[in-house]
């Protein structure tokens, strides 16, 4: 639904030890904590707020960060104190909860005396059962680098949800210093938003071509995003990202905090409502040839973590380039009846193994549906697409296939920019997913209020899809039948495909509510996972 909108952001960090041999080497293994293929359904967690994606993880999964209750650590003691054995989720005595049950309870200790890694984190985050970052018990240290990617939905139901992750970020600064020195890990911090446009698929608007996004056809392209930057406080004027080495800042003045805040404001809620928050990531990083190469090369370190975090408040909507599904009237299509971004959700989910092309809803919807969320799940069927390098499909058209990209094909790229990316990559979501407290919101699309913002639209009601969860401060259980618009702008609809892109990387992946009150508890469990993998 345009009229709520996303943000994202997704860290992602990767870690190297400082040495040629990969974490756990010289015989250090972590034996358990894979679990079965990396599936793609909607669990909902125990606390609503924090759930590790760890209880779909793929068998390759089995990482330094990923051990299981009782796996033996680097210098061959079994961890201790506490460690809950494998098999099913399991809930720490914080509330948090770790899918797959590999957690190795607060203050188990390897061989070597290091504490571990483990997911039983005093923020309340959860990081679905870390072990030993892998120097621990071989006697080299792991360099303190991290390359923080931060992907912001800025879409215009997004601006609550921007100003909280600006308001909690410190969390995550003071959760990465060192806990005896107080430093902080040498920082590369940047920012991408969700907007790459629709191919030109409108010819104006918020995604279509403007002065927003350099009058192109795919918004904002992945490029870091460093608006205002010299008000901010950034001094370096050809700065892409923050630079923070040595104990102090390297290209701005200030506390990082503040600086970042700044930036982050920069990225408006004008972005297109139609999001690309996974392809978002794909341009940044991968892609070449788009004019994106040379911030791909100093962003990126080879000896350091790589950290990608999303906020937003939508699922998933990545097409580009094969964007033939967008536009008011998609090969002749009539989409007048329902939003502009419900085609990303009927089209790209499946709830109880159907697909939501087929009525009820159906492609264009002409009924309403409701289903348990936790029987919806995103779709594996993608479609053969040119960036996904497997062929051409019309997808203006109904197609039998999902004309969304390949979300296991995204993850895929993204592990490979690192030598060992089981355990060298985290990737955080804050995004539409259950929430503790409020009742079991189902998965529904149905009609609501043709919003005013949109008048080529005749329909005075018109579907869409519903929110999976809403900021407890802004929910009465009137919520659950009607639409209250105030409402259900601190709402996010359920991110099926933001999830299961999430599950991809086991138990290296965190899941967090973006209904939440406050992002204290995301952040401060972000850093500490970051933190504990050195």
């Amino acid at each position: 639904m345009l009229t709520s909108n996303n943000i994202a952001i997704f860290v992602f960090v990767m870690l190297q030890a400082a040495c040629t041999l990969p974490f756990g080497s010289t015989g250090s293994t972590s034996s358990g904590g894979s679990g079965g293929a990396g599936g793609t359904s909607s669990t909902r967690p125990a606390d609503g707020s924090a759930t590790a994606s760890g209880g779909a993880n793929s068998a390759d999964s089995v990482t330094a960060w990923g051990g299981s209750g009782g796996t033996t650590n680097a210098g061959g003691a079994t961890a201790s104190g506490g460690t809950i054995s494998s098999g099913g989720t399991t809930t720490s005595a914080d509330g948090t909860t770790s899918a797959g049950g590999t957690t190795n309870a607060g203050g188990a200790t390897n061989a070597g005396g290091a504490t571990n890694a483990g997911s039983a984190t005093a923020s309340g985050g959860s990081t679905g059962g870390s072990a030993d970052a892998g120097a621990a018990g071989t006697g080299v240290a792991p360099l303190r680098q991290f390359d923080l990617l931060f992907m912001i939905d800025n879409s215009p139901s997004m601006a609550p949800k921007q100003d909280k992750l600006k308001a909690q970020f410190p969390n995550l600064i003071a959760a990465l210093k060192d806990p005896t020195t107080g430093a902080l890990p040498d920082l590369h911090v940047a920012i991408i938003t969700s907007d790459l446009g629709t191919g030109g698929a409108y010819p104006n608007g918020s995604c279509g071509p403007n002065s927003n996004n350099g009058n192109g056809p795919y918004g904002d392209q992945g490029k870091f995003r460093m608006i205002n930057a010299p008000a901010c406080g950034v001094t370096d004027p050809n700065a892409q990202f923050l630079v923070y080495e040595g104990g102090k800042p390297m290209n701005f003045t200030g506390d990082i905090n503040t600086v970042f805040a700044c930036l982050a404001s920069g990225v408006g809620t004008m972005g297109c409502g139609e999001e690309h928050q996974l392809q978002a990531f794909e341009f940044a990083l991968v892609v070449k040839g788009i004019g994106n190469d040379e911030q791909q090369a100093s962003f990126l370190r080879p000896q350091a973590y790589l950290g990608l975090v999303f906020v937003t408040d939508e699922d998933d909507c990545s097409a580009a380039t094969d964007d033939g599904l967008f536009g008011a009237s998609p090969g002749g299509t009539d989409l007048s009846g329902e939003s502009g971004s419900l085609r990303c959700t009927t089209r790209a989910h499946e709830c109880g193994g159907r697909n939501l092309a087929s009525a009820p809803p159906g492609y264009p919807a002409t009924a309403a549906f409701q289903a348990d969320f936790t029987t919806c799940a995103a779709r594996t069927d993608a479609c053969p697409n040119p960036t996904d390098g497997n062929g051409t499909t019309d997808t203006s058209q109904p197609t039998s296939c999902s004309p969304l990209k390949d979300f296991k094909h995204l993850a895929d790229e993204i592990k490979s920019l690192k030598q060992y990316p089981d355990r060298q990559i985290l990737v955080a979501g804050i995004f539409g997913w259950p929430i503790e407290g409020q009742p079991a919101l189902p998965y529904k699309i149905d009609l609501t209020p043709n919003p005013a913002a949109f008048p080529g639209y005749p329909q005075a009601k018109i579907y869409d899809y519903w929110p999976v969860c809403y900021d407890p401060q802004h929910f009465t259980t009137a919520d659950l039948t009607t639409w209250n618009p105030v409402d259900v702008g601190w709402s996010a609809t359920g991110g099926l495909r933001e999830s299961a892109f999430i599950d991809q990387f086991g138990n290296n992946g965190l899941k967090y509510s973006i209904c939440a009150t406050d992002f204290t508890r995301a952040l401060t469990g972000i850093g500490t996972a970051i933190s504990n993998r050195i």
